[in-house]
């Protein structure tokens, strides 16, 4: 066995010359010379030791050892083609990996990704959270869903939403705390979600014109918007967020924007994805449809 895989494009010949019953039309469809089509099949019929073309006029007809052979050919080349294919194009049905941050998921992903089962019944998202940005290219991961400004090369980047910055706070803060007058900020939980210089508080209230003497804010420092948020939520504090995450909370009444002011381009996620996955067609679909998702948040800015 060993000794005839080692005569694969030999075997190629064979089958090409079989299916025209010329060995010049094979010669064209392989690219190759007519004299070595018919080289490569004297070898073949060595090794094997039957014939498997004769002459008949001006063409090579195969002997009926050699239509065997080269029905059996047809079906394993095509077998092999079909199973590249496979790991290259995938049907749309399916699983589809995703892999986000733990905000994404929980304030916009999770909640709405019953609305993409009901559209799309044929495709199951699974989703991980996680930091990272995952090797899309040689990992389980097919989609990353990521916050931040960075470049990531190789890879198909297109910018999700880039949001302002506003603050937001639970309804029952507004019960204990009059908040049409910025000043008393001073009373509330100043959530800090650690965002980088320029997108933080102190840019926010010199936007707003507030300047507090050293000591007069009460700040609470966290390490991501997840923890903001269930601070947040307890109702003794506001963190700036994005409209485009809070919008299911927004709706719910389970949060409020009291100010006006945001920090613009303060927020940016991005979808990222390999473009020669097998997946694609599955990525595309769930693109499209998390796309149009967000654009439907615009009604609350």
């Amino acid at each position: 066995m060993t000794k005839i895989l080692s005569q694969l494009g030999a075997l190629r010949c064979v089958e090409a010359a079989a299916r025209h019953q010329s060995y010049t039309r094979a010669a064209n469809e392989l690219h190759v010379s007519q004299a070595a089509v018919s080289q490569q099949i004297r070898q073949v019929e060595e090794v094997l030791g039957v014939k498997l073309f004769i002459r008949r006029g001006r063409g090579m007809i195969p002997t009926a050892k050699g239509r065997q052979l080269a029905a059996q050919l047809t079906k394993g080349f095509q077998a092999i083609v079909d199973g590249v294919h496979q790991i290259q194009t995938e049907p749309v049905a399916g699983t589809l990996n995703v892999t986000t941050t733990q905000s994404l998921g929980t304030m916009l992903l999770m909640p709405n990704l019953w609305k993409f089962r009901q559209q799309h019944p044929e495709i199951n998202v699974r989703v991980m959270v996680s930091a990272e940005v995952e090797d899309l290219k040689h990992g389980d991961m097919d989609v990353a869903i990521r916050f931040g400004f960075s470049e990531h090369p190789g890879l198909h980047r297109a910018m999700l939403f880039e949001d302002p910055l506003v603050a937001l706070c639970s309804p029952r803060l507004l019960d204990h705390v009059d908040l049409s007058d910025p000043q008393n900020l001073r009373e509330c939980w100043l959530v800090d979600a650690n965002y980088r210089p320029g997108l933080d508080w102190p840019a926010w209230l010199k936007l707003a014109g507030l300047d507090f003497p050293p000591g007069e804010i009460k700040w609470l420092q966290v390490n991501n918007l997840d923890m903001a948020l269930s601070a947040v939520l307890s109702g003794h504090g506001l963190f700036l967020g994005s409209l485009t995450l809070s919008k299911q909370l927004i709706d719910a009444g389970t949060l409020v924007k009291p100010f006006p002011h945001r920090i613009e381009n303060g927020i940016r996620y991005s979808f990222l994805y390999d473009e020669s996955s097998p997946r694609v067609e599955r990525i595309q679909v769930f693109r499209d449809w998390l796309f149009k998702l967000v654009q439907e948040s615009d009604d609350i800015r």
